[in-house]
């Protein structure tokens, strides 16, 4: 091998993630060598976003076309010509993503596969190149099918689809995501017989519930064919059979004929190789990372699709952005993984949706505290002139404050659109906003102002209940704020009226706690209707053994703290009574808490669970009482007593002389308290691993 080569940035991949990558560090004076395997632009501009959209464009004005002015020799020409527009266009943006472009930057471009050979170095070929930093953006390609009877020179994927020379007569295609929904509609529409089967019981399954009817609509008007619940079982010649499912069951079988079968059912990452010699964990899906994209190895970041659960050119894009200016920074600017990400399916008509599905919101925040708000393209009087009244939009936002939560739209400019909501939900925009904007006359962005519209109104109406239920729901912090506000007043005014420090104060506490008979039912009362007024249950039940000793602590405490489980328990049942929680995406782990209550509890008070997330949770999702309470009579007793021993190690009379020092602490039941909770996590364990095999 020859000499290493030294840079500061290696940029592994010249798509989306990686150009964006190389050029920021570069902007910033860093010395950047780019390697990319293939070609530059990586998929997106080669076989993905820009060929799919460009064949999208020419369908879609060939379609037009054909429904306004009929056919004809200059329609077939145009129509023949699809593919050589979409190489065209392929080829016009390349002109600017060729390897003389990025050196003209400063950035040296070497083609070929990259492997790491170390934690800091790659070679390609016989070349060495050492880095202080590296970015793996190597992105990823479509997941393959293995089909009995299939013939590979059937298959079509996005990263051959664009080779061909015309439409196929017929096109089966396996996989209702955006690439087989906007490659299916784009054949279709150059006159393709098209088929989309699907393993999904729903059409557009990830699309709001108004929308999907909408969009299937728009596919089976243009004569495609929807399979749903279809497994493929094999192919025989040109013909493939679907198994028919209802769950586990084989309910008929069916036949689809065509000339290609184009597969789309996700995408699987490019891995480089020698990742195990540079230290970077990984699996058949991704390379693992933390919250600011850094690989195992620290001196290693990866992004988009090699890395990333949302496989957007956008969001490779942004998170390169991000992680430039996180390694610039070294480390003082963080990577925001909390954003706001649009989805757009680019078919006729646009399907686009940010933020939280309507399910999602519903299960976070509850039913009550949402509002659902849709707005027909029929009312908007630029979908009217251009008869495209057939959209809708939806939004899930909370009331009172009119936060956007979600977006879903289907119509046309839905991809410009969505973009409103997406700055709405990552600026914290409400509704509320958004309805007093000066919307230009006529644009399909004055829905946005007609769902502002819907929410002020329907909330005016509703503000009184609303506000009702807010105060209902706040009423715990509410009652809580009063009581410490009145605790402290009368604290600090009988402190200054007997001319005591808040150490004398304290002291008379103690005294009052430990030398009346008063004490301990006070602190029973005290703890029982903790939940109310927020004391924190860890303190209370170590201030009872320091107060009362070990034995006399637990009981105390074991009557105190039972009562406060109990207590917040039903607080939950009574706020959480009107929730459908087994209707929402968690409606399965309900279901099995509800079913198992003794055990979940059990384990949750074993493992040191929060101690009133328990309590309340039990009550929300209406966990069996019964078994509640005993789990929690049984589960509290070792987090109780360790906590009791904690507090009885402090020597009272020490610590009135001395203060809080080592000599104020009783080593035994210190050891105590620790012994206790090792052996209460050890048992919690043993107990889940036990559950897992039975």
């Amino acid at each position: 091998m020859n000499e290493t080569k030294k840079y500061d940035i290696v940029v592994i991949g010249a798509g989306s993630g990686g150009l964006t990558s190389a050029v920021g560090f570069s902007k910033i004076g860093k010395k950047v060598l780019l390697i990319e395997k293939e070609h530059m632009g990586g998929e997106c501009t080669n076989s993905g976003c820009i060929p799919s959209k460009a064949l999208l464009h020419h369908a879609k004005a060939y379609h037009q076309a054909l429904k306004v002015a009929g056919g004809g020799a200059k329609s077939e020409a145009f129509r023949a010509d699809a593919f050589t527009y979409v190489r065209n266009t392929i080829n016009n943006i390349l002109k600017e993503e060729t390897p003389e472009t990025f050196e003209k930057m400063g950035i040296d471009v070497v083609m070929g596969e990259a492997e790491f050979i170390s934690k800091c170095s790659v070679k390609v070929g016989d070349m060495v190149y050492g880095y202080k930093r590296a970015i793996i953006a190597t992105g990823s390609h479509p997941r393959n099918l293995e089909i009995d009877g299939l013939s590979k020179t059937d298959v079509l994927t996005n990263q051959n689809i664009f080779d061909l020379d015309e439409a196929p007569k017929s096109l089966l295609v396996i996989g209702a995501g955006p690439i087989g929904l906007e490659m299916g509609q784009a054949m279709a529409m150059l006159g393709s017989r098209v088929t989309i089967a699907t393993i999904d019981n729903e059409f557009g399954r990830l699309e709001d519930k108004a929308i999907r009817p909408k969009l299937k609509a728009a596919f089976t008007d243009l004569g495609i064919n929807i399979k749903l619940s279809a497994f493929i079982k094999k192919v025989e010649g040109k013909e493939a059979i679907f198994e028919i499912k209802d769950g586990d069951q084989v309910v008929r079988e069916e036949r689809v004929t065509f000339d290609k079968v184009l597969i789309a059912v996700g995408r699987v990452p490019n891995l480089p190789p020698g990742l195990e010699a540079a230290g970077i964990k990984h699996d058949d899906r991704c390379i693992m990372v933390d919250s600011q994209h850094r690989t195992s190895n620290k001196y290693v970041f990866a992004l988009g699709d090699v890395a990333q659960r949302l496989k957007f050119t956008h969001t490779a894009d942004d998170t390169a952005r991000q992680v430039v200016t996180h390694v610039a920074s070294k480390g003082l600017v963080r990577v925001n993984k909390k954003k706001a990400v649009p989805k757009v399916t680019y078919t006729s008509p646009e399907v686009a949706q940010v933020g939280m599905s309507e399910a999602a919101a519903d299960a976070k925040f509850g039913t009550d505290r949402i509002m659902r708000i849709e707005v027909p393209f029929s009312t908007n009087d630029r979908a009217k002139t251009d008869e495209a009244t057939d959209g809708m939009l939806v939004v899930t936002a909370r009331r009172l404050n009119g936060a956007v939560l979600g977006a879903h739209i289907i119509g046309p400019a839905a991809g410009e659109l969505i973009t409103i909501f997406t700055l709405a939900i990552d600026e914290k925009i409400s509704l509320w906003k958004l309805q007093k904007l000066i919307y230009a006359y006529p644009t399909y962005s004055l829905t946005v102002k007609k769902a502002g519209d819907y929410f002020v109104a329907q909330q005016l109406k509703d503000i009184k209940v609303d506000i009702k239920k807010a105060i209902k729901r706040a009423l715990p912090k509410i009652i809580a704020g009063v009581f410490w506000a009145a605790l402290i007043y009368l604290f600090q005014s009988y402190r200054i009226e007997n001319n005591l420090s808040y150490k004398d104060v304290l002291f008379e506490l103690i005294h009052f706690f430990t030398s009346t008979a008063w004490g301990p039912l006070v602190y029973i009362v005290l703890y029982a209707v903790r939940p109310l007024i927020l004391f924190p249950a860890t303190l209370l039940t170590a201030l009872s053994g320091a107060l009362f000793g070990l034995w006399w602590g637990i009981i105390f405490t074991v009557i105190g703290e039972n009562a406060s489980a109990n207590f917040a328990y039903w607080i939950g049942r009574f706020f959480g009574k009107d929730l459908k929680l087994e209707d929402t995406i968690i409606g399965n782990w309900v279901e099995k808490l509800r079913s198992n209550s003794f055990e979940a509890v059990l384990l949750m008070r074993l493992f040191y669970f929060p101690f009133d997330l328990t309590n309340y949770g039990s009550g929300v999702v209406k966990a069996k009482w019964n078994e509640y309470f005993f789990a929690t009579l049984i589960g509290i007793m070792p987090g109780l007593t360790t906590f009791v021993a904690l507090g009885a190690a402090v020597d009272l009379e020490e610590f009135r002389t001395m203060g809080l020092t080592f000599d104020a602490l009783d080593p035994k039941f210190l050891a105590l308290s620790v012994t206790i909770f090792i052996t209460s996590l050890f048992l919690s364990k043993f107990l889940k691993r036990w559950k897992a095999e039975m």
